[in-house]
């Protein structure tokens, strides 16, 4: 891609208006607790075992989204639209599951060096479908079933641009608190943080691409971008919460 291309597609009018909701979500207290103040390792273990559960919840349904604005957009004759959301449909496929295996071996671990305050995995992934997950789901039914169904691509967008962006932070805080020999157990996310980087420059030339012949949808990809960033942000609010509820019977426990 040529210098001008790429300043294209990181400084179009998408990208300028988006900006701010960008700076909310960095300013939201949550995103500051986790990525940038650090969590107190053990916190940090229950964090990322509410996160994996969560995210089991939050990815399940995902390819039948994706599916099903490809089919709307072909309705309305954006056939490389459709083209996009069918082939991210194959790749977010399973998803779901690969999430619950990190919680069975984050738990399983958690289990062998806590063994005075057990964690049922079951128990766990029968509650991934939190308040903010279900508010997620239904951002993707509010869009598929719009006037806009394109704009199902401002939530990939920013969604694995917070992988790329906040996702090295977390990895690093991880590998400093448990090593690096414990990064299988978060494979969910570390292999998020690899691929990610490079849908994202896909994911900003298809916007480009898009903007440049339907101007008419900058509104819209704009205010999806916000309300998904708010909804990955209340997400981050849900395992944390839950984190810390457990965090304090485990303190408690142990006094």
């Amino acid at each position: 891609m040529t210098t001008l291309e790429n300043t294209q597609i990181y400084q179009n009018e998408y990208q300028r208006r988006c900006e701010p909701a960008r700076k909310e979500f960095a300013s939201r207290k949550v995103v500051k607790e986790i990525f940038t103040e650090g969590v107190e390792p053990k916190l940090l273990k229950l964090f990322m075992i509410h996160w994996s559960a969560l995210s089991a919840g939050l990815t399940e349904p995902i390819p039948a989204y994706l599916k099903r604005a490809g089919e709307r957009c072909e309705e309305e004759g954006l056939k490389e639209m459709a083209e996009f959301f069918y082939q991210h449909e194959e790749e977010e496929e399973g998803h779901d599951n690969w999430a619950t295996e990190d919680v069975k071996k984050l738990v399983d671990t958690w289990n062998l060096e806590e063994p005075k305050f057990h964690i049922d995995s079951k128990e766990l992934l029968n509650h991934k479908m939190s308040p903010a997950v279900k508010r997620y789901h239904q951002l993707h039914e509010r869009v598929i079933e719009g006037d806009s169904p394109c704009a199902e691509l401002a939530i990939d967008v920013e969604i694995e641009l917070i992988s790329t962006t906040y996702g090295p932070l977390l990895l690093k805080s991880w590998v400093e608190s448990m090593g690096q020999d414990s990064l299988p157990s978060i494979s969910f996310l570390y292999e998020h943080v690899r691929a990610d980087v490079g849908h994202t420059e896909t994911n900003f030339q298809v916007v480009h691409k898009l903007l440049a012949q339907h101007p008419e949808y900058t509104d819209i990809l704009v205010e999806t971008a916000g309300d998904a960033l708010n909804s990955y942000a209340d997400f981050l609010d849900d395992a944390m919460n839950y984190a810390k509820k457990m965090y304090a019977l485990v303190s408690k426990a142990s006094v």
